[in-house]
This record gives C-alpha cells, sequence and structure tokens, in this order.
C-alpha cells in the first residue's frame, strides 16, 4: 500500500481478483465465469500471489467511484410480510421451482452510471417449514449460475429466509444488461430488490 498510498478498499479488491492464482486446480469446484476467470465457491478466485498483486499495484490504475443499482421490488402472488415477519399471500413454488426475471436495460444501467458488476446482492422473504430444503440460484444472461444458498439436509431450521440479504462476486467485472433470472425451489412468498 505504501508504493500506490491512492488505493481504496474497491481497488484492493480488484487487485484481489485479478492477481489471484489458481489452488487446488484439480478441485471440481472451478467454474469460469463470462469473463473467463475461474471462480469456486471454496476459494473464491483463488489465492493471493503477493508478487503479482505489488507488481499489479504499482501500474493499477484506480477504478471509477462506485455506483449503485437497485431493481424494483418483485413480488410473487402479491406476498408480502409485515413488521411482525408473517407471511401473506406470495406464490407456493413446488418441487419444480420457480423462475422470475428481473429484466435490465442498458438505458437503466447509464442512468446509474453503472458498468460493471461488482456485488450481487439479492435480499429474499421466503417462509418453509424446512429452510435446508431451499435452493437458491442466480443467473446471469450469458448463463453463468451463482449458488446463493444450496440444500443442507441438517438445517431443519422452521425459519426460512425472512428479509435474507445473499451475496454473489462470481459475476465481478461482468458488464451487465437484459435479465437475471433468480430460480427458486420449494418456497412461498418472495421478493426480490
Amino acid at each position: 500500500m505504501s508504493l500506490s498510498p491512492d488505493l481504496t478498499w474497491r481497488d484492493v479488491q480488484y487487485l484481489c481478483v485479478e492477481t489471484a492464482r489458481k489452488i487446488n486446480p484439480d478441485d471440481p469446484d472451478w467454474e469460469p465465469t463470462a469473463v473467463g476467470r475461474p471462480y469456486s465457491y471454496k476459494y473464491g478466485f483463488g489465492v493471493l500471489d503477493a508478487h503479482k498483486y505489488v507488481t499489479a499495484a504499482q501500474a493499477w490504475t484506480l477504478v471509477k467511484p462506485q455506483a449503485w443499482f437497485q431493481t424494483t421490488t418483485i413480488q410473487l402472488e402479491g406476498g408480502t410480510m409485515n413488521k411482525d415477519q408473517q407471511y401473506s399471500g406470495g406464490q407456493f413454488i413446488g418441487p419444480d421451482g420457480v423462475i422470475s426475471t428481473i429484466s435490465i436495460s442498458k438505458q437503466m444501467l447509464v442512468d446509474s452510471n453503472f458498468e460493471t458488476l461488482e456485488h450481487l446482492n439479492v435480499k429474499v422473504w421466503i417462509n418453509h417449514t424446512a429452510r435446508g430444503d431451499v435452493e437458491v440460484e442466480v443467473v446471469s444472461p450469458n448463463g453463468i449460475k451463482s449458488i446463493l444458498a444450496k440444500k443442507r439436509p441438517q438445517d431443519r431450521a422452521n425459519t426460512g429466509f425472512p428479509g435474507w440479504v445473499f451475496m454473489s462476486v462470481k459475476h465481478w467485472w461482468v458488464h451487465v444488461c437484459l435479465r437475471f433470472t433468480n430460480l427458486s425451489e420449494t418456497f412461498a412468498g418472495v421478493r426480490i430488490p
């Protein structure tokens, strides 16, 4: 940091992603991202390579100021939750799941000064008697799937996911346009902001 004191916390994150090196390359968890960078749910973008990091930091061009983009809330079948976290309405989602799609136009992104994705946050209200049976995925326009919640047989909590925020960095540096899809299985009352 002393060699490049102007780096922001976001520049540091970008440098971590850019200079990471694949660890345990034979692990089947590695998948390519839309920009061709390998990503793993176990290792993220990989292990930091201090030499590559310092070298890259010395010539690094600072990233633009942070921009945010929020979509409108999607309510399935008018599902709502009150201040006591009690659900009403919503859509029961059977074993085949449900797909809800958010369309994002280029103009919407321009209006928000938004160019590339860093962190993708999805907030859900899911009512379910066995939280570990719930699976939540986000699929980008180019088919890259990010698993936000996978099935966990030992998680038998009956609280579901009331107002939970899931985050993914798997779509880092992707130029976002068109639509993202949320695939979910066996839950009711979903809102995705």
